[in-house]
């Protein structure tokens, strides 16, 4: 690669790298606009790698835009391990390629997302068949040793086993997927209960008897103390109680942590991710962060954390985006919180805000079992702040909604929310214009809201 010049160089080229760089050329439609990714694939939906080990997707589907993405929109993207930055100059706004090659920019976001944490185990790095399952690459390695297992096992007449150290959103996907080729998937998690970020006990416990039935073995309570192997492969892992348990291959998926080294080399401010104003400019001249990398503001609760999640990282994108181009619309990024929708097997889990929330912290809950549907509604100080929708999806845009809108809630009848759904005809006519006028503030004047009622 040679040195180049750009106006607007984004580095990340995944859900706020790319997102930023259209909402760049939205506002700018000359400017030069220059993306570079380490991955050699074009921007794909991180999300769906699980459904791609499961069958349930292909490599085609598995892209997040379409293929002319980038030539249609005019922005130039570079990918492949030649193409990471190593290092950023902010005062000379230049950043140097892995080859060698340097990149001159007027302003520059770092979008490099998060990455695996490697927990500290005995016998466990330099493991061939240890994956972490973050990336497509990361994906075909779990896909191979899958495939591979099925077939030692049924050779040697014995179960294929797995084991997953991690219960979170990504290692009980990862679990979902290898399920359908070996007879044994054993999760592993330190804490008491599974999916401890978005679940309560109650919800947590019904989760992991349903993935009992697909073969998932959850143990809460438990993680490696060692891995041991033949050669470079792991054929087994010493528990922390000290059982043994055998293995055909192992997924890592303790946990993520920003990918923020690159701007903080460059003297960027970090806190539990980088620090950035509300139009998401780091301390660094002319160079901005958005997604998994920022630390924001918890709406709901305060405190200050990154925030790994998909669609926070599209709204970042597009506020650092925005304000790069000098939009003059452009809003302040104010903070956010924890929405998460998620299935495993047939069974729908959907989460936001505050799910579980301390004695004395002044909320009143709602909470239903009934079979193996579960739902959870936590509110404080008159309004929703959080809720559990597990088997019973219906609707949960609306509860979003309150809980983003801080809806006063005492027109609600408390059976509203754990007898069925709240429905658009539960709000009043003049709430449900003002939901209607949110959703399509463009499309909709007096007249077509007559319409529409």
């Amino acid at each position: 690669m040679s040195d180049r010049i750009v106006d607007y160089l984004v580095i990340g080229n995944s859900a706020a790298g790319v997102t930023a760089a259209e909402h760049i050329r939205a506002n700018d439609a000359h400017g030069t606009v220059l993306i570079v990714g380490r991955e050699p694939y074009a921007v794909y939906g991180r999300p769906l790698i699980s459904y791609l080990i499961a069958g349930r997707t292909t490599r085609e589907r598995l892209g997040w835009k379409d293929p002319g993405f980038y030539d249609r929109t005019g922005i130039e993207c570079l990918t492949g391990s030649d193409a990471e930055v190593v290092s950023l100059d902010p005062e000379a706004h230049t950043a140097t390629l892995a080859d060698g090659s340097v990149v001159t920019y007027g302003k520059c976001l770092v979008a490099t997302g998060s990455i695996p944490f490697t927990p500290p185990i005995t016998g466990l790095e330099g493991r061939e068949n240890v994956h972490a399952f973050f990336t497509l690459d990361d994906a075909e390695g779990v896909w191979e040793d899958a495939r591979r297992a099925r077939q030692s096992a049924d050779a040697e007449g014995r179960p294929a086993r797995a084991v997953v150290i991690g219960s979170g959103m990504i290692g009980l996907k990862a679990a979902e997927a290898i399920a359908g080729y070996v007879d044994e998937v054993c999760v592993l998690e330190l804490a008491d209960r599974i999916l401890p970020a978005a679940l309560d006990a109650q919800g947590s416990s019904l989760l992991q008897r349903l993935l009992g039935c697909h073969g998932v073995l959850c143990r809460p309570g438990l993680s490696v103390q060692e891995v041991c192997g033949d050669g470079r492969r792991a054929t087994s892992v010493i528990l922390t109680n000290g059982e043994c348990v055998a293995c055909d291959f192992i997924v890592a998926a303790v946990g993520v942590r920003p990918n923020s080294k690159l701007a903080v080399d460059a003297g960027a401010q970090q806190g539990r991710g980088l620090l950035c104003g509300a139009d998401l400019q780091t301390s660094l001249p002319d160079v901005y962060a958005a997604g998994d990398l920022v630390q924001v503001t918890d709406v709901l609760s305060g405190v200050e954390r990154p925030l790994a999640l998909w669609p926070n990282a599209v709204r970042q994108g597009a506020c650092a985006g925005r304000h790069m181009a000098g939009a003059p619309d452009a809003e302040p990024f104010d903070g956010s919180f924890a929405v998460n929708a998620v299935d495993f097997f047939e069974t729908s889990l959907l989460t936001a805000g505050l799910i579980d929330p301390p004695e004395g912290a002044g909320c009143k809950v709602l909470a239903r079992q009934e079979g193996d549907s579960y739902v959870k509604f936590v509110m404080k100080d008159g309004r929703l702040c959080g809720y559990i929708l597990l088997n019973r999806p219906d609707n949960a845009g609306m509860y979003t909604a309150l809980i983003k809108n801080r809806v006063e809630l005492s027109a609600f009848p408390e059976e509203v929310f754990l007898g069925r759904p709240l429905e658009n005809l539960d709000f009043s006519r003049d709430d449900r214009w003002k939901r209607l006028h949110a959703f399509y503030p463009s499309h909709l004047d007096d007249r077509g809201w007559k319409e529409a009622r």
